[in-house]
């Protein structure tokens, strides 16, 4: 309470402008001095706890950085001028950003309780026996039975081998898909970097299940299978994705030691740099040195032993085609060939229902030192794009962020093909 009183005392003093860019740093400093929320998520709502919402801020600098600096979690992956910032604060803390004229939105007005009614539905007996497969979320051990279903369905082209383990020792499982031509195309994509972007999961998995499936009765995908030898890793983080289901739904890193590494901080390309935390607590924490952890690790292996020449990194949310650079704002190499690939991923994408995907360099956005998809670029010089899937704007019915209804899943799965397809035919 005194730490909320005297944040107030200075924004009512100082927010009149011109005074308030000044005022918003000053309030930013003071969470930090007087020992106010951190960037490091609450794991669990204590009773009589505050409620915890996620809310869209309509960012100048000064806006954004108090938000920031009060956020328990900040969703947003992508940050830069014009663009909004979601992060997930306290009802306690909404009077200190209205005293300050930041302005926002409610995306989850209870993120706890989200989880809750997600965590009620899926133990619904109902929830364990749909009518379609993808009609709701599963968990690793699921997603596993289903890929060895898939290898089982067509051993001739399909098959499932664990590229390495956790740091829990949970394998990490790699469905391999050839066809009949010559001379394959080596492609990889992966999903599940973050645990808690379950719809990129289910998305991968999708992919996975309609070119297995659908082989024999869509020439289009017949095509694509036949020339092209393709690794598709729904689960890269399968420790921290296990934790979302047991214990807190919005983890985002991976399970090393109590308070993880961010998989996607952890590649050697630029590690360290801008968009990265060498603090520990943070959800961008880099890890000890570029490969620390086993995930990434093997992601490498992969990539290079297999001399993967295409790649797509699926994640949610924010509906974005991305390719490098994420680190720099200086223009990659052959930048005019990325993007002349992303338009036709994303026109593929819009294609599929209606639904557009921004496109733009990584960095264009907000740097991010040590992706995996800079480093699939920088060092194994494959052509390699990050995929944010849905959602992207405002909610409805509060439905924003990570936790989304399962009948997104499979229009998703449809982008997500879409995109898998236009970048194995654009890249020929």
């Amino acid at each position: 309470m005194l730490h909320d009183d005297l944040v107030g005392r200075t924004l009512a003093g100082l927010t009149r402008s011109p005074w308030r860019p000044l005022a918003l740093a000053i309030v930013a400093l003071l969470v930090a001095i007087l020992g106010g929320v951190t960037a490091h998520r609450l794991a669990v709502q204590t009773p009589g706890a505050p409620t915890r919402l996620a809310i869209r801020v309509s960012c100048d600098p000064a806006s954004c950085a108090l938000a920031e600096s009060l956020a328990l979690d900040v969703w947003s992956e992508e940050r830069g001028p014009g663009l909004p910032l979601d992060v997930v604060v306290t009802d306690r803390q909404l009077p200190l950003l209205a005293a300050a004229h930041v302005r926002w939105e409610v995306l989850v007005p209870d993120i706890d309780a989200a989880a809750r009614e997600e965590r009620d539905r899926l133990r619904a007996p109902t929830a364990a026996r749909p009518g379609d497969w993808f009609g709701e979320y599963r968990d690793f051990t699921a997603i596993a039975d289903h890929l060895r279903e898939l290898a089982a369905l067509a051993p001739d082209r399909v098959s499932l081998q664990a590229i390495g383990a956790s740091v829990d020792g949970r394998p990490l499982w790699a469905l391999r898909i050839r066809g009949r031509g010559a001379n394959p195309t080596p492609m990889l994509i992966n999903g599940t970097q973050h645990a808690r972007e379950w719809l990129a999961t289910m998305a991968t998995t999708c992919v996975a299940d309609r070119l297995v499936r659908d082989y024999d009765r869509d020439p289009a995908i017949r095509a694509f299978v036949d020339r092209t030898d393709l690794w598709i890793v729904p689960v890269v983080n399968p420790d921290g994705y296990q934790y979302t289901w047991s214990s807190d739904r919005y983890w985002r890193k991976n399970r090393r030691g109590s308070e993880g590494v961010d998989l996607n901080r952890n590649f050697a390309v630029a590690w360290g740099g801008p968009g990265s935390s060498p603090n520990e607590r943070a959800e961008t924490y880099r890890g000890a040195y570029p490969f620390s952890e086993p995930e990434s690790s093997a992601l490498r292996d992969l990539v290079m032993r297999e001399h993967i020449a295409l790649h797509l990194d699926f994640h949610t949310y924010s509906q974005l085609v991305l390719y490098p650079w994420t680190h720099t704002a200086t223009a990659a190499p052959d930048r005019a060939r990325l993007a002349a690939i992303g338009d036709r991923i994303a026109s593929a994408i819009f294609a599929a229902h209606q639904v557009r995907y921004a496109l733009m360099p990584g960095a264009e956005l907000y740097p991010a030192a040590g992706t995996m998809s800079d480093w699939v670029y920088g060092e194994a010089h494959a052509q390699s794009f990050t995929i944010e899937l849905r959602p992207k704007g405002s909610p409805v019915r509060g439905r924003g962020g990570f936790v989304q209804p399962p009948r997104q899943i499979r229009p998703t799965c449809d982008e997500a093909l879409a995109a898998t397809l236009a970048l194995g035919q654009a890249a020929r």
